[in-house]
C-alpha cells in the first residue's frame, strides 16, 4: 500500500468500511442484545425467587411454633400413653353379664337373662378391695366399634380405647339414647333406660360393643375400661323374622336356623303337624329317620344345624315316668322325649352314667314305650340331679307287661291263672301313684312297686 494512501485510512478518511467489516460489527450487536436480554431475564428470575424466600422465610418461625406447640400440648398424653404401656392399672371396670348376640334399636337394651347390665368396679390383681372413692366413682357408657380388641388383649390404652368409640351418622342423632351416665354404689351400677337409636351396619366391623369407662383426670388413676362382647344391633322392623339364639319350647319351627318362614322345609313341616320346636325335638328323639325324610330337600349341614340350633333349647324341669313292669324298671322321659335316667329297683341312674350294655337295654325299652306313652301333664320334675313326684294321686305314664308289646289292660291276671278267662280268674285293678304301682285284689292289697314311699 502506499504510504498516502495508508495515511488516509488511519485519518478515518476515504470510502467506505469493507464488507467484511460490517458482517463482523453486525455479528457483534446480536451478541450484545442477546445479552442484555439475559440479563433481564436473570433479573427477572433473581427477583421472583427472591420473594418467593422472603415469604418462605416468613413462615419458618411460625411453623416452628406450631410444631412446637403441637409437641408440647401432646406431650403430657404422649407420656401418658407410654406409661400405660409399661403399667398395669390396679383396677378395672367389668360386665358382670352380657348381651345376646343380636339386639333391635328402640328396644331397652337388657343381657340375655333379661336382667339390666350390671358394671363393677373389681381389683385387675391381688391388690383387694377399691378404695371408697373408686367404688363411688361416676362411669359413662360408651358405644365402640367391634372390631376393637379383636384380639382378646388383656390391656389397652386408653388412647386406643377413645379411638375406637362410635360417632353417630349424620341426621340420626347419637347411637345410644336414654342413661348411659352412671354412679356406682358399692362398687357396682346397672344400666337401665337405655337403648340403640341407629344400628351397626354403618361401621366397619358391623357390629357394636358397648364400653364403661371413668372421668380418670376427677379420679388421679387409670382404672382400665370394660367392655362387652361384640354383637350385631338391627333395625326393630326386623324382629319379627329374628331367629332366636335359643329357642324356646314353643318358638314356631321357622324360628330355627336354615328354615324361611314361609319357605320348603317349613311347609314339610307344616304338612306333617310338626308346628313348634317342641314338635320337632319329639318326632327327632322319637324316630330321627322320620325327621329326616320330612327334611329329605335339606342338606347334611342344613340338617346338622337346624337339630343343633333345635337341641340348644331347654326342655324344662317336668319329667314323664314309664314302668317297665318284667323288669322293674321306671324310665323318665324330659318333655322332647329324651330319655334322662332310669330307676333301677329304686336307685336313680342317670342316662349319661350307664355303660354301653345299660343304654342299648334302655334304648330298646324307650322303643317300646315311644309306642305307647302320650304326654297329658308330667308325673315327675328333676331335682337337685334326681326325679321328684309332683303329685302321687295322678299318673300321666304308661306301664306295659314286659318287653311283648302287648297292649296295656286294666286287668291282669295273676301267675297261676294266666291265660284263663274264666269266672274264677282273680282280677286287680292297676292304679299309677307317681311312679307307684299298686295292684288291688279281692283278697287285699299287695304293693308291687313303692319307688316313692316315704
Amino acid at each position: 500500500m502506499a504510504p498516502a494512501e495508508k495515511r488516509g485510512l488511519e485519518d478515518g478518511g476515504g470510502g467506505p468500511p469493507p464488507p467484511a467489516l460490517k458482517k463482523r460489527c453486525r455479528s457483534f450487536d446480536l451478541e450484545i442484545r442477546g445479552c442484555r436480554h439475559l440479563q433481564e431475564l436473570a433479573a427477572t428470575c433473581f427477583l421472583s425467587v427472591q420473594i418467593s424466600l422472603e415469604s418462605v422465610v416468613a413462615r419458618i418461625p411460625e411453623e416452628v411454633t406450631k410444631a412446637l406447640t403441637s409437641f408440647f400440648n401432646r406431650a403430657p398424653s404422649l407420656c401418658r400413653t407410654l406409661i400405660e404401656q409399661n403399667h398395669t392399672p390396679r383396677y378395672k371396670l367389668t360386665f358382670m353379664n352380657g348381651l345376646g348376640n343380636e339386639v333391635f334399636t328402640r328396644k331397652v337394651i337388657r343381657a340375655t337373662d333379661g336382667e339390666p347390665l350390671k358394671i363393677c368396679m373389681v381389683g385387675n390383681g391381688p391388690d383387694g378391695t377399691a378404695p371408697h372413692r373408686l367404688l363411688s366413682a361416676k362411669i359413662k357408657i360408651v358405644v365402640l366399634d367391634g372390631d376393637f380388641n379383636r384380639h382378646n388383649q388383656e390391656g389397652w390404652v386408653s388412647e386406643e380405647f377413645r379411638s375406637y368409640i362410635v360417632r353417630p351418622r349424620d341426621k340420626v342423632g347419637a347411637v345410644l339414647a336414654g342413661v348411659s351416665e352412671l354412679s356406682l354404689k358399692n362398687g357396682e351400677a346397672y344400666l337401665h333406660g337405655a337403648t340403640f337409636s341407629d344400628n351397626s351396619k354403618f361401621v366397619r366391623s358391623g357390629q357394636f360393643r358397648l364400653g364403661a369407662m371413668v372421668d380418670e383426670e376427677e379420679l388421679g388413676e387409670r382404672v382400665q375400661e370394660g367392655i362387652t362382647e361384640p354383637f350385631i344391633v338391627k333395625d326393630r322392623r326386623s324382629e319379627g323374622n329374628q331367629k332366636h339364639n335359643i329357642p324356646l319350647l314353643n318358638d314356631d319351627v321357622w324360628r330355627l336356623k336354615k328354615i324361611s318362614n314361609g319357605g320348603v322345609l317349613h311347609v314339610a313341616l307344616r304338612d306333617h303337624n310338626i308346628f313348634n320346636v317342641k314338635d320337632l325335638l319329639r318326632l327327632y328323639h322319637k324316630d330321627e329317620q322320620a325327621l329326616r325324610k320330612i327334611l329329605i330337600k335339606a342338606s347334611e349341614l342344613v340338617w346338622t344345624t337346624i337339630v343343633e340350633h333345635a337341641k340348644k333349647c331347654d326342655p324344662g324341669k317336668e319329667l314323664y315316668s314309664f314302668f317297665v313292669e318284667a323288669s322293674n324298671v321306671t324310665l323318665f322321659f324330659n318333655s322332647v322325649c329324651q330319655i334322662v335316667g332310669a330307676s333301677f329297683n329304686d336307685n336313680y341312674m342317670p342316662f349319661s352314667d350307664l355303660d354301653k350294655s345299660g343304654k342299648d337295654l334302655v334304648g330298646q325299652w324307650s322303643k317300646d314305650a315311644y309306642k305307647n306313652m302320650t304326654y297329658g301333664q308330667p308325673d315327675f320334675e328333676m331335682e337337685n340331679g334326681k326325679p321328684r313326684p309332683i303329685n302321687l294321686g295322678v299318673f300321666q305314664g304308661f306301664s306295659m307287661q314286659g318287653l311283648s308289646g302287648e297292649e296295656n289292660r286294666n286287668v291282669c291276671q295273676t301267675d297261676d291263672q294266666q291265660g284263663n278267662s274264666g269266672n274264677n280268674s282273680k282280677q286287680c285293678k292297676l292304679k299309677r301313684l307317681g311312679s307307684v304301682r299298686v295292684t288291688q285284689n279281692n283278697e287285699g292289697t299287695h304293693k308291687r312297686k313303692e319307688s316313692t314311699k316315704a
